[in-house]
């Protein structure tokens, strides 16, 4: 009879070990409905650094950023038009690579405007086409650089007209 107790309090012993090692079906939880982020906001007017120093004479350059419906958007670079000709002149189309990136060709190459939520940064795809962006600009210019999101449009006394 001990052998027997002993048998079974040892079987029990073994079959609790084992199940220690097996896993448990838990039931999960629905997984909650994944957020999405936000939809990055590009639509607006974006200046260069100048601007807040416009009404003393500095030149600027700003870009208008329109969204359209098809995944690309319309860029318009103007730059003060008041004292003198303008600097920066483009109407472009780009094209979304990805969130937060558009790419359109300026006389052959590819050239990146990438937003983050408060500011654009223009830059060529490959930095030996750097001055492709000096094409579009007077007097040494380029369109390279980052430009800074504004709430405002562009001063109109100042700017060369949006077509």
């Amino acid at each position: 009879m001990y052998i027997l107790k002993s048998m079974i309090v040892s079987g029990f012993f073994l079959l609790t070990l084992s199940s220690c090692n097996q896993p448990t079906s838990k039931t999960q939880a629905p997984a909650a409905a994944t957020e999405t982020a936000p939809a990055l906001t590009i639509d607006g007017n974006y200046v260069t650094a100048e601007y807040d120093k416009r009404r003393e004479g500095f030149d600027w350059v700003g870009v208008t950023i329109k969204s359209e419906q098809d995944s690309s958007i319309t860029i318009q670079v103007r730059s003060r038009a008041d004292k003198k000709k303008p600097t920066c002149t483009l109407d472009k189309n780009a094209t979304k690579v990805k969130e937060g990136v558009y790419q359109a060709s300026l006389q052959g190459k590819n050239v990146l405007f990438t937003f983050d939520g408060t500011s654009l940064t223009i830059a060529p795809e490959k930095s030996e086409d750097d001055g492709v962006l000096n094409y579009y600009c007077s007097g040494g210019g380029s369109l390279a650089g980052t430009y800074k999101r504004i709430a405002e449009a562009l001063d109109a006394t100042q700017v060369d007209s949006l077509k």
